[in-house]
């Protein structure tokens, strides 16, 4: 068994995490804000609508309240409703991802390579963002038929069990990555738990060979690997990753071959003055990281 002071759980333990509910008791956060935004994120791809009642179900509130959340949100074009009057995600989401989008210019520098590399490999290649507890996919190559998993962009997934996510930590000084490592370890406990041992061994790998791999950690039909490309002039921490279907993908190529190579691509990215890893193939100081 190893060790936990050979996991994340050792570096969680010198990190600080403030729930919302300590927020939420001083007054520092909007529970109405809160509540809204939860209804949005109950819809999926796979649960595109939602009636009022499996709402309410879903994040835990009476139906009066999810029917003024859900009006509310119809109102001001959030939400829209089917034909048997189920609620569904409308259009209007969309023009607040644009000022997001549009102030990442630098996506487009680097869709070149990432074609290249999902033609070379015949996989899905992403940019990952860090964004709270998890990355979010902000751009996206590759041929979406015939395979299992397509990162569109929008799509956000795990930090601690997933080859993109732990890169990302990777780009955290010591104190943040701590802090971090904290606030997974509160929100997702016994995942966190599970995963503690190679999400740190992924971390130090990115430090000393500038790539880390997953093999069906996050999806079980996808072998991952993923490089920390830095912090964006906007000040966004970004890491770039490969996916490939399980079933024609061999783990000593994705050692051998795409992970090298990701890294090589984000070594000559950072040398275009896009993006700035002071952290990338140094480990955290001796005093720390012991």
């Amino acid at each position: 068994m190893t060790d936990a002071e050979d996991t994340a759980e050792a570096w969680a333990d010198r990190g600080l995490y403030v729930p919302d509910e300590e927020g939420m008791a001083d007054g520092a956060l909007s529970s109405t804000l809160m509540r809204g935004l939860a209804v949005l994120g109950c819809f999926t791809v796979t649960d595109g609508s939602l009636s009022n009642s499996e709402i309410a179900r879903r994040i835990n509130l009476g139906r009066p309240t999810v029917s003024r959340l859900c009006k509310t949100l119809v109102h001001l074009g959030y939400l829209r409703k089917d034909d048997r009057g189920a609620f569904r995600l409308a259009p209007g989401l969309l023009a607040l991802t644009h000022p997001v989008l549009a102030a990442t210019p630098w996506r487009h520098r680097v869709a070149g390579p990432m074609r290249e590399i999902a033609d070379m490999y015949d996989g899905n290649v992403a940019l990952a963002v860090l964004s709270e507890d998890r990355f979010v996919h902000i751009q996206t190559a590759g041929d979406p038929l015939n395979f299992p998993h397509v990162p569109e962009m929008g799509i956000t997934g795990p930090l601690h069990r997933s080859a993109g996510g732990r890169a990302l930590l990777s780009l955290l000084s010591s104190q943040a990555l701590y802090d971090k490592l904290a606030e997974l370890r509160a929100r997702h406990p016994e995942e966190f738990a599970r995963h503690a041992a190679h999400t740190r061994a992924s971390i130090e790998r990115c430090w000393r060979e500038g790539f880390c791999v997953s093999y069906g950690e996050w999806h079980h039909n996808i072998f991952v690997a993923s490089a920390p490309l830095g912090r964006s002039e906007d000040g966004l921490l970004v890491a770039l990753t490969c996916a490939l279907p399980r079933y024609r993908t061999r783990a000593e190529m994705v050692e051998a071959d795409l992970g090298p190579r990701l890294a090589g691509l984000a070594d000559s990215l950072r040398m275009t003055g896009l993006f700035h890893a002071p952290e990338i193939g140094r480990p955290l100081s001796s005093q720390t990281a012991e």
